[in-house]
């Protein structure tokens, strides 16, 4: 019995140290929060959060960051309480028209972001790691709508305002 309480508080000691580091390194509480309920939950995600506390490489550490917050919002989707969480459906022929659309959008809302203090003072207005809006802009996948709500909310727009973001000087 002794052993395996001995077993539990080294893996919370390791958590808390790693928790520490993470907001000595500027990341936010909420996520360090979220990041640490998943890992007390998944032995994988723990994984990620050692491999982050051990790397030294900054580009290294920003793409675990990056990963971590991809676990965050795939948990925050997970059905609750037995409901199905409902997810758009896209036609297959239609794919190629919703990736131009999600480029020329991802375009737009880089130039907004742009012109209001650039990606690192955008996430920090978000509440997440600069990392994960650098992934989510680079990318080319759709954002997830909470994700882009959380956007529009720290840039003081609109819905309506936010997805009508003015084209970039230069295009259509």
């Amino acid at each position: 019995m002794k052993n395996t309480a001995k077993k539990f508080a080294s893996r919370d000691d390791r958590i808390v140290v790693i928790m520490k580091e993470m907001s000595r390194n500027g990341l936010t509480n909420s996520f360090v929060l979220d990041a640490v309920n998943l890992a007390r939950q998944d032995n994988a995600i723990l994984g990620l959060l050692e491999l982050w506390a051990n790397e030294s490489d900054k580009d290294e550490r920003s793409e675990i960051i990056a990963d971590l917050q991809d676990h965050i919002d795939d948990d925050r989707e997970l059905p609750r309480d037995g409901k199905p969480v409902e997810m758009p459906k896209i036609s297959f022929e239609n794919l190629d028209k919703v990736a131009a659309d999600v480029a020329k959008f991802k375009d737009r809302l880089k130039d907004f972001i742009d012109r209001n203090g650039g990606v690192v003072v955008v996430a920090k207005k978000v509440g997440m790691p600069q990392p994960s809006l650098s992934r989510l802009l680079n990318s080319g996948t759709m954002p997830r709508r909470s994700t882009l709500y959380k956007i529009a909310k720290a840039l003081d727009l609109s819905e309506t305002d936010f997805y009508n973001l003015p084209p970039v000087f230069g295009h259509r």
